[in-house]
């Protein structure tokens, strides 16, 4: 069992979409399912960024759920090989954490937190993940953090 944590960081909800924009394009065009987990329906604010794009808009954007879904959702669905997105407080993501590592099947997180939320506990985020994702794709913590030093925290569930 193979799950790769990716983590980025968002300022409100039209900056996530547009920063995840390229990386859910990119993983879409290799074949990656994706799914969303999230706290809230940012699908109003996908179609504002997707109508801004000119000549670039994408169906299979378009066609992923952007709404809230309720946790149960997890433990129901396949996540083999896809790329799980989600996000919300602490609460939540520490619960469909907990169901995806308690799943067999790998697949790829991607924690998205708001940056107010996670601006205290910055350290321990990205100590618990393996990359970061922003518009150049995925990163290594000390390329977009100058001054980060990865602590040797012992990977847990967030």
């Amino acid at each position: 069992m193979n799950k790769k944590r990716l983590c980025c960081f968002y300022v409100n909800d039209i900056h996530l979409i547009t920063k995840l924009l390229p990386y859910i394009n990119k993983r879409i065009n290799e074949s990656t399912k994706v799914i969303t987990i999230l706290e809230k329906d940012i699908s109003e604010s996908v179609k504002k960024v997707m109508n801004r794009i000119q000549g670039k808009k994408s169906n299979e954007l378009l066609q992923i759920d952007w709404t809230n879904k309720n946790l149960n959702y997890l433990y129901e669905c396949d996540v083999e090989n896809k790329l799980i997105l989600i996000s919300g407080n602490d609460q939540f993501m520490n619960k469909a954490n907990a169901i995806l590592t308690n799943k067999k099947e790998n697949c790829t997180i991607l924690n998205c937190y708001e940056m107010l939320q996670a601006n205290s506990k910055l350290q321990k985020i990205l100590d618990e993940h393996d990359k970061v994702v922003n518009t150049a794709g995925e990163k290594n913590p000390e390329e977009v953090f100058t001054g980060y030093m990865r602590k040797s925290y012992k990977k847990v569930t967030l």
